[in-house]
């Protein structure tokens, strides 16, 4: 049935954005402050619905449509306009120039167009298991937050009592398992409708131990499933010599970001300190399992996965690759070598993923290895009284958006760059870009492309991220160089990326000639 648009909440972007961050964090006393360019930065703050600029704003029917149409976003930005606009004239017959002149009024004061980047459901229940197992710190998510993200969570249950891998995906364990986790960890009762009808799904097809190994990662690190559960991560991967052909360094980069702080947690065998006394983590591992926590075989369990999830078996490769692995963690001979190469595996990880933060401002480059890297901080907060984990937390909301349809956490910290560049493009092509009507709106997108070029302004290069341009320190942290290209989101981010460096190279190309620019 249609559930009521989550209400209460006002979007902040560019330098606005820093200045919120900027209040809430003295007003927690927090020493943290933020590094790197404004431009782009776009999070949600709450506000209350009285000062909200989302009155009239529809229901969310996902048996309609899954996807929010950011009602609170359109219609904060619409009512902006007509404000600042007063006697802005009515639309014109033209549908280019109508078309034009409402995405005008879509556009940040900072040049960049603002949306909804969410989609996965596995992404925030990561999140709330790293903000449980913290301390359940405000900074990281507040009361609002969690509030947000309760309504989201139940808006997109599904009529199995499921909830899919993104919000267009049948009913899956993946899903389904780390948003039971999530709900309860936020208050949820174990009786209550929603926790009934999703833990029948999960015991339909057999219970947690058939979950996907990201899932089975952060059940894992809460308390509710054993280590023995999951397959090897060995840290000292990372001291192989770079011309091997499976180093770490030759994966994919969101790949290789992510299984960095994975591994230094699994070589740790990292675990919520209070598992053993926590009632939650307690009725968890009841709720989780159709038979009793004690008895679940956890050896034999690792590569269970439930049909529903299995996209792609795993080949014969990986499986002996497993095999290999196993042996070698379990290798009495072995111990003493393979505790001297974990413990220097360990150090480098811990030292990498500290690189990543700083060479992002502490963005990360995904929101996996971003609450993942929080935790790495967070375990080592005794070598500097816990600045890095105040850093992380005020570059959460970076990755949070609101919808009618709750918070939810977004796939990257938005796609600013990327859609600017397509919007300028058209607009060039479309020979509207000196149309008086669209000159300001021109000028706005070329100064953020200025300001989104990494490492490119006064302001970026003043950030710890610029000493990392160093041929040294690109060898040592496997980058390429980074000055000069242009990122999917924001500068402050810092990864570059071909194609959306080619994308707004062909913009600022685009728009170059034009008179207003």
């Amino acid at each position: 049935a249609p559930k009521p648009s989550v209400r209460g909440w006002k979007c902040a972007t560019g330098e606005a954005s820093h200045d919120v961050t900027a209040a809430k964090a003295a007003a927690a006393g927090s020493p943290a402050r933020l590094e790197g360019e404004a431009s782009g930065r776009q999070i949600w703050h709450f506000v209350g619905e009285a000062a909200d600029d989302a009155a009239g704003a529809e229901a969310f029917d996902p048996a309609s449509n899954p996807n929010a149409s950011d009602q609170l976003y359109r219609r904060e930005r619409l009512a902006a306009w007509a404000r600042a606009h007063p006697d802005d004239p009515p639309p014109a017959g033209d549908p280019l120039e109508r078309g034009f002149r409402f995405y005008q009024k879509l556009q940040c004061d900072d040049g960049h167009w603002a949306g909804d980047y969410g989609g996965p459901h596995f992404l925030s229940p990561g999140l709330v298991v790293v903000w449980y197992v913290t301390g359940r710190r405000d900074d990281i998510l507040d009361e609002n937050q969690r509030a947000a993200m309760r309504a989201y969570y139940e808006r997109h249950q599904q009529s199995d009592g499921g909830w899919g891998t993104h919000v267009e995906s049948p009913s899956t364990m993946f899903g389904s398992v780390l948003t039971y986790v999530a709900l309860r960890l936020l208050g949820a009762g174990p009786e209550e409708v929603v926790m009934r009808r999703a833990r029948a799904f999960i015991h339909f097809h057999g219970g947690a131990c058939y979950t996907s190994s990201w899932a089975k990662f952060a059940l894992c690190l809460l308390g509710v499933m054993d280590w023995e559960g999951h397959e090897s991560i060995p840290p000292e991967a990372w001291l192989l010599p770079h011309w091997v052909p499976f180093h770490p360094c030759r994966m994919w980069c969101h790949a290789r970001m992510v299984y960095l702080p994975m591994g230094y947690l699994w070589g740790k065998r990292w675990v919520y300190a209070d598992a053993e006394t926590d009632p939650v983590v307690e009725l968890l591992r009841a709720e989780l399992y159709p038979e009793k926590y004690e008895d679940v075989p956890w050896r034999a369990s690792r590569a269970w996965v439930a049909d529903v999830d299995n996209y792609s078996p795993v080949g014969i490769v990986m499986v002996c690759a497993r095999r290999f692995l196993t042996l070698y963690e379990d290798s009495f001979v072995l111990g003493p070598l393979r505790r001297r190469l974990r413990a220097k595996g360990l150090a480098f990880s811990a030292d990498y993923c500290r690189a990543e933060d700083l060479q992002t401002n502490y963005v990360c480059i995904g929101p996996v290895n971003k609450v993942y890297n929080t935790l790495v901080a967070y375990d080592n907060r005794d070598a500097d009284g816990g600045l890095a984990v105040a850093n992380h937390a005020l570059r959460v909301a970076d990755y949070l958006w609101v919808a009618e349809d709750g918070m939810k956490m977004q796939g990257y910290n938005g796609s600013q760059c990327w859609d600017l560049s397509f919007a300028t493009q058209a607009m060039a092509e479309a020979r509207a870009g000196d149309a008086p009507y669209l000159r300001d709106c021109v000028v706005k997108a070329w100064n953020y492309l200025e300001r989104t070029q990494i490492l490119s302004t006064e302001v970026s290069q003043a950030s710890p991220a610029f000493g990392y341009e160093a041929p040294a320190m690109r060898e040592k942290y496997f980058r390429h160089v980074s000055k000069g290209g242009w990122p999917f989101s924001t500068s402050a981010h810092g990864w570059p990326i071909s194609d959306c460096t080619a994308e707004g190279l062909k913009s600022v190309l685009a728009l170059r000639n034009l008179a207003c620019v």
